[in-house]
């Protein structure tokens, strides 16, 4: 008499303890893919963030650069100095902005919100500022049509969320985007002694702002899109530009940068 083999097969037991596996794996590579894609979030943000404020630091730096740069055209026999086409003020900040200025004219204070602007000054040319239709151009590449120079008087400040330049014209525009707020301090020497560097003060600080040797600028950068979850509670919190704790309370990520330029057109000599 001939027996059949017995046919093999799973018990329910084995059967559910493949899927409590299968499922403990699906799990680790669901938490592992979510976990990578926010870190690549996060490192996107932080690009983006550095990004925006090197552009910004960089357009303020070359202007700064600039500032009080004008042509000599002749020398002051008593002096011995040199008498150019701009004799102005470089540069000249204000803590809460500026009036509406008049068409090719220095700025005077008056602004109505809590937001530093500076103006900075200086004789465009075709070696210093972008040329635009063969002439020397102001921040938003307006050309200076009645010859090849013409002095400028750049103003920035922070506006929704922007660097914002408004040109000679009056005419104004962003120039880089996720820019919260900008801040200023300005070198100043002693009035006895142009070669000492005595302080840093806000604007409305400042005795004479034909005494400012340097610039110091700080940008709140924000990140364009609001990327911190609960997991990373602690990137809530950021120091501004005060150096003061702050804590994000709408997802977006902040930093401050901070860079500091001397106007190398009024270093004494």
């Amino acid at each position: 008499m001939r027996f059949k083999p017995r046919q093999g097969g799973v018990s329910l037991i084995e059967m559910l303890v493949a899927l409590v596996i299968g499922l403990v794996v699906v799990g680790a590579l669901l938490a592992t893919y979510l976990s990578s894609g926010q870190t690549g979030r996060l490192q996107s943000a932080f690009a983006q963030m550095d990004e925006d404020a090197q552009m910004g630091l960089r357009i303020l730096s070359s202007d700064l650069l600039m500032a009080g740069y004008a042509r000599p055209v002749s020398r002051d026999a008593e002096t011995s100095g040199l008498r150019k086409t701009y004799n102005g003020r470089p540069v000249f900040g204000c803590d809460r902005g500026f009036q509406a200025a008049a068409v090719n004219t220095p700025a005077e204070c008056g602004g109505s919100v809590n937001s530093p602007a500076i103006e900075i000054a200086f004789e465009a040319d075709l070696y210093n500022s972008v040329v635009t239709e063969g002439k020397p151009s102001d921040c938003l590449g307006n050309s200076f049509q009645d010859g090849d120079t013409g002095i400028t008087f750049n103003r920035y400040r922070a506006n929704s969320d922007a660097l914002q330049c408004t040109g000679p014209r009056g005419n104004a525009a962003p120039l880089v985007h996720n820019v919260e707020r900008l801040q200023f301090w300005y070198g100043e020497a002693d009035s006895t002694d142009p070669r000492k560097l005595v302080r840093y003060v806000n604007a409305s600080a400042v005795q004479d702002f034909n005494l400012v040797l340097s610039v110091r600028v700080c940008l709140l950068i924000r990140s364009a899109e609001p990327v911190i979850t609960a997991e990373d509670a602690a990137l809530k919190f950021y120091v501004d530009c005060e150096q003061v704790p702050r804590e994000s309370a709408d997802g977006h990520l902040r930093r401050a940068y901070m860079g500091t330029t001397a106007l190398r057109n009024k270093m004494p000599l």
